[in-house]
C-alpha cells in the first residue's frame, strides 16, 4: 500500500500527482486537491479536498443591491454563466411576484439551453479524437453569445423582469454541427470500452449526496427540473433516454444524448421567437426592494439542480443569497465514485463527473 496525493487543474505542486485532463478541458480551470492509498493497483480511501478557489460569493450577496448581485451570480459557473444569473433573477422575481413577458420567458428557455450544449462541448472535449473541431464548434457558440450581449462566456443578459437585450436580427447557432459532434462522439464513446464500469455511482449513492442532472440520469434517477414546465419547457422540453449502469460510460452517454435533445429545443425555441413579437423587459424603479422573506427557486443546470434561498428584510441587498450548487454535490461525491478505481484510469473516471471551480467553490 502506498498513500498518495494527487491535485486535479492547470497547476502541479510538489509533491502532488498532477492528473491532466487535457489544456481546455474544465478541469484546468482552477485546482482541486486529494488524497488516498493505492493497494494491488486500485485507489482506495480517497479524500477531495475542494476550497482552493474560494470566491466568497455569498458573502458578497450581502453588500450589494439586487442588480449587481444578478451580475455576481454570472461568475461562479463559467460553463454555463447564464444558468448562475437565470436562478438568482427567477428567485428576485419570484420574491417580487414580477412575470416577465412571454418573449423574455422564451429566449430565457432558449439561452439556458444553449449553456448546456456549451458545458456538455466542454467536457466531451476529453472523449473526442478531433478537439480542434469540437473547440471550434464552442468558440463559434461563444462568439454568438458576443453578438447578443457583447460577451463570449458571461453574458450577464439577465435582468429582473426580462433581458437587457433582444434576440438580434439573424442571429444563429452551429446546431446542425453539434448534432454531427453527437454522433461522432457516440461512435467513439460505443466503440471504446474503457469507461464501463469504471467510477459506478448508483442510485443510492446518488440520494446519499445530493446528486442530480446527468449524474443521477445515468443511475436511472430522473430529477430533471426541467419536467415541472418553468420558463417555456412546458412548451418544448425533449428528455433524454437515462440510464441504469451509473457508470462513466453512461455518464458521457447522456451527455451526447443531452447534446441532441438541446439542439432541437433551442431550433424550436429560434423559430417561435421568429413569430412572437414582444417586449423582453419589464420597467421597474430604479432602487428595487424585495418583500421581507424566504424565497427559494431551482432550475436545471447543465449539471443538476442548481438553486437560490434569498433571505430578505425588506432592505435593497439580501440579507442572506445561498447558492444550492451541482458541482459542490458532484464533488462531494468524487471521493466515492473513484473508490476502487485502477491506478492508470483516475483520470479517465474524473473526466465523467462534471464540475466548475468556481460553482463549487463559491
Amino acid at each position: 500500500m502506498s498513500s498518495r496525493n494527487f491535485c486535479i487543474g492547470a497547476l502541479a505542486l510538489p509533491d502532488f500527482e498532477h492528473i491532466s485532463l487535457g489544456p481546455r478541458h474544465p478541469s484546468t480551470a482552477g485546482f482541486i486537491a486529494g488524497s488516498g492509498s493505492v493497494v494491488e493497483g486500485m485507489w482506495t480511501g480517497i479524500d477531495i479536498r475542494p476550497g482552493y478557489g474560494h470566491r466568497a460569493a455569498e458573502k458578497l450577496f450581502e453588500v450589494r443591491d439586487y442588480r449587481t448581485a444578478i451580475m455576481l451570480a454570472d461568475r461562479h459557473d463559467w460553463l454555463s454563466a447564464f444558468s448562475g444569473e437565470l436562478v438568482v433573477t427567477m428567485t428576485i422575481e419570484s420574491a417580487m411576484r414580477l412575470t416577465p413577458p412571454p418573449r423574455a420567458v422564451m429566449l430565457r428557455t432558449m439561452l439556458a439551453e444553449v449553456g448546456r450544449i456549451h458545458s456538455h462541448l466542454s467536457f466531451l472535449s476529453y472523449l473526442t479524437d478531433d478537439p480542434q473541431r469540437l473547440w471550434s464548434v464552442v468558440d463559434r457558440i461563444r462568439e454568438a453569445l458576443l453578438d447578443w450581449s457583447g460577451n463570449r462566456v458571461h453574458p450577464m443578459l439577465n435582468r429582473v423582469g426580462g433581458l437587457s437585450a433582444d434576440l438580434p436580427a439573424g442571429w444563429r447557432l452551429p446546431l446542425d454541427d453539434v448534432r454531427r459532434l453527437a454522433d461522432d462522439l457516440e461512435r467513439r464513446l460505443e466503440a471504446d470500452g474503457r469507461f464501463r464500469g469504471l467510477a459506478v455511482l448508483d442510485r443510492g449513492d446518488c440520494l446519499a449526496f445530493g446528486l442530480s442532472g446527468p449524474v443521477a440520469r445515468a443511475a436511472g434517477l430522473d430529477l430533471d427540473r426541467r419536467r415541472s414546465g418553468y420558463l417555456a419547457y412546458d412548451e418544448v422540453f425533449s428528455p433524454a433516454p437515462t440510464r441504469a449502469e451509473g457508470d462513466g460510460h453512461a455518464r458521457l452517454a447522456v451527455l451526447v444524448d443531452e447534446l441532441r435533445t438541446s439542439s432541437d429545443m433551442v431550433e424550436r425555441l429560434l423559430a417561435r421567437a421568429a413569430g412572437t413579437p414582444g417586449e423582453v423587459g419589464i420597467r421597474l424603479a430604479r432602487r428595487l426592494k424585495v418583500p421581507e422573506g424566504e424565497h427559494w427557486s431551482e432550475l436545471e443546470a447543465p449539471w443538476g439542480i442548481a438553486g437560490s434561498l434569498l433571505v430578505s428584510r425588506g432592505g435593497s441587498t439580501p440579507w442572506r443569497l445561498a447558492l444550492r450548487t451541482p458541482s459542490f454535490a458532484n464533488l462531494s461525491a468524487l471521493g466515492r465514485a473513484l473508490e476502487g478505481t485502477p491506478e492508470t484510469a483516475i483520470a479517465d473516471a474524473v473526466a465523467t463527473i462534471g464540475y466548475s471551480v468556481g460553482d463549487a467553490d463559491k
